[in-house]
């Protein structure tokens, strides 16, 4: 098969692709990666092509903070629907749009794959014709954010002869579902399947990481919500008595954060795949792939969301009595330091961690998807 991916350039969006990607490509597919033309260095580094579409997540993010002020005036759990909506609805897709249907018509794609952020990708296969497969990123995108999305992306659907999709396309085809079940608080429509997250062994990893002290803790916002003042709130909640790898993001300084403390690692970025299985707990912003990195590790988690759908992440964490939350209004170094001796010290914790880890571990492996989305081309 040809198989076109498509998606947003972020690490985030494009990291939960690859395992599949991957498996596509031992498999002996062809494939092309769609996404803007600065991320193609990142695409091309994991050993795929890469073809121009889409704008850079700046732009997107520029539009959205036309509206940030009216969206941030919302209780925290109410944002996500008109955030998601103003960054990958009206900020990526109407960008991307003309320019993926270009690269998809030259491409001739037997199937497009797309991250669930990426909203243009339905709309090409409508238009093309092309069997289409929603890759999620996490737990599914709820039903009231994708319908919201649904409406500002009506016309787009329109501009290219296809009717409308209530739920943005995100169920046209097969269904790619990276949360395990008992995160499924909302179940996708029609034909899915889960994908696992068993880690894989890492090679070359820093000789560093090997001698850092035990138990050492990962703290990390990820790459998009990575704010110095934040970071620094987490440092100063480390008391000195773990070590500690802190991952600032590609943008963050390391020195920007101040004096390093004793037992502390600070790093622009390392691959989590490298650190979690070195790790005995985790501070994140809960992120999709931080949450499911650790978990599918059986790791325990303090969880500080700052927005996206990390809400959603952390609540579900929470239910599953894997993490102890700190919401932004309840930051500080003394709430995390608190939270952080919790999960360190209450085996409840690694425990509910692990329950998860034993559902990520029985869900299909990519291989195996690979052979339902052979089955679902061939099925037209």
């Amino acid at each position: 098969m040809r198989v076109l991916l498509s998606t947003t350039p972020l690490d985030g969006h494009f990291r939960p692709l690859l395992p599949l990607a991957r498996a596509l490509q031992a498999a002996g597919h062809e494939l092309a990666v769609a996404t803007e033309a600065s991320w193609h260095p990142h695409v091309v580094a994991e050993g795929f092509d890469a073809v121009a579409a889409g704008p850079p997540h700046a732009e997107a993010l520029a539009h959205y903070g036309l509206f940030r002020a009216e969206v941030e005036a919302l209780p925290h759990e109410e944002r996500r629907p008109h955030g998601f909506t103003r960054i990958f609805a009206e900020g990526h897709a109407a960008s991307k749009l003309p320019e993926l249907l270009e690269v998809a018509r030259a491409f001739d794609p037997d199937l497009i794959v797309y991250e669930s952020g990426d909203l243009s990708a339905p709309v090409v296969a409508a238009a093309l014709e092309v069997p289409v497969a929603n890759h999620s990123f996490g737990v599914m995108v709820p039903f009231a954010t994708v319908k919201r999305a649904a409406e500002r992306m009506a016309p787009l659907w329109r501009s290219v002869g296809a009717e409308p999709d209530d739920h943005a396309g995100a169920f046209r085809g097969l269904y790619i579902d990276l949360s395990p079940p008992s995160f499924s608080w909302e179940q996708p429509l029609g034909d899915s399947i889960r994908l696992g997250q068993v880690p894989a062994a890492q090679l070359d990893a820093p000789d560093w990481l090997d001698i850092l002290e035990q138990p050492l803790v990962y703290v990390t916002l990820g790459t998009v919500f990575n704010r110095p003042e934040v970071l620094r709130t987490l440092l100063d909640g480390l008391d000195g008595s773990v070590s500690a790898l802190v991952t600032t993001g590609r943008n963050v300084d390391p020195e920007s954060l101040g004096d390093r403390r004793p037992n502390v690692r600070i790093e622009r970025f390392v691959p989590q795949a490298q650190v979690l299985p070195r790790c005995a707990a985790v501070v994140a912003h809960a992120g999709s792939g931080s949450v499911m990195g650790s978990l599918a590790h059986g790791l325990p988690l303090v969880l500080v969301p700052q927005g996206a759908d990390q809400f959603d992440n952390a609540a579900r964490c929470a239910a599953a009595g894997a993490a102890v939350v700190v919401r932004p209004e309840e930051l500080t170094a003394e709430a995390v330091r608190l939270a952080l001796g919790r999960i360190l010290d209450e085996p409840s914790f690694a425990e509910g961690a692990r329950v998860v880890q034993a559902e990520i571990a029985a869900m299909p492996t990519a291989e195996e998807v690979v052979s339902r989305l052979e089955e679902h081309v061939a099925a037209g």
